[in-house]
């Protein structure tokens, strides 16, 4: 079976905070040990990239590809010629990949520029009055065993970052496939007590003919700020289910099944 054509969107490498350098490095490893992707890495980093993004925007290189994974904040995508191009993908039938850390970006009342499209793509967005508490200990409960990302896996425990009360700004339907406990007796050093309620961390939709997967979790901070012990490490990623989602939603995302990736386990060495 021909391998699944994989473009992995990466910018603000420099000013976003997360260490989405780190990130790319090592989804890479993970997707590469799952076998199933042919991947190129679209950024002007010239430690990452297979191609820089004015290459890949005046060659029409979308088109060659089954899905994207996003992990651009506000770089790039910020004038209606390059945001159509995405658009236009998603909604034609590419897959959408949303990744931790992108969830605040082209928000109004921080000072950015709006993208609606891309907060439909994404369905849930950080917009007032969304927070998290400090990274630390969470319980995943995986809420939908049928789906083909989470089908046969189990609820699992990670050291992550949850986000609470995000925002469906645009009311698009999406199914919520895992959530986490956000704790009311935990206050964050921000001095902000959990929800008490069960936060989406992995959910799906459509965008046109597109299928979209946003991944909450997977913080990773490039040093220590006092935010949670591990922040500036790939904590995140240990735990194997997390893993498995991630590399099962990116097939779904560009396929809607999960055949090829079904048995990946998870195995490999992050650096």
């Amino acid at each position: 079976m021909n391998q699944i054509k994989l473009h992995y969107l990466v910018g603000d490498v420099h000013q976003g905070g997360h260490d989405v350098y780190r990130v790319a490095l090592n989804n890479r490893i993970l997707l590469d040990a799952a076998g199933a992707f042919q991947l190129t890495v679209v950024s002007d980093d010239r430690r990452l990239r297979d191609v820089d993004f004015d290459t890949w925007f005046a060659g029409g290189m979308i088109e060659d590809c089954d899905a994207v994974i996003f992990n651009c904040g506000n770089y790039r995508f910020n004038t209606r010629a390059e945001q159509q191009v995405l658009e236009n993908g998603v909604a034609g039938g590419k897959g959408f990949v949303f990744l931790h850390g992108d969830h605040p970006c082209y928000w109004v009342e921080a000072g950015m520029e709006p993208w609606p499209e891309v907060e439909k793509m994404a369905m849930l967005m950080w917009r007032e009055p969304t927070s998290h508490g400090d990274y630390g200990n969470h319980h995943i409960t995986i809420r939908s065993h049928t789906h083909p990302i989470t089908r046969g896996l189990a609820d699992f425990d990670t050291r992550d970052e949850v986000f609470c009360t995000m925002k469906n700004i645009h009311n698009v339907p999406f199914t919520t496939l895992a959530t986490a406990y956000s704790d009311p007796a935990v206050i964050s050093r921000h001095a902000m007590p959990g929800t008490g309620c069960d936060e989406p961390i992995a959910l799906v939709g459509r965008y046109g003919l597109g299928r979209t997967y946003n991944q909450v979790l997977g913080h990773v901070w490039p040093y220590y700020t006092g935010h949670g012990l591990g922040e500036n490490t790939m904590a995140s990623f240990s735990p194997r289910p997390f893993r498995q989602m991630f590399v099962r939603g990116c097939e779904w995302a560009a396929t809607g099944r999960v055949e090829l990736t079904a048995d990946f386990d998870g195995e490999a060495i992050l650096v």
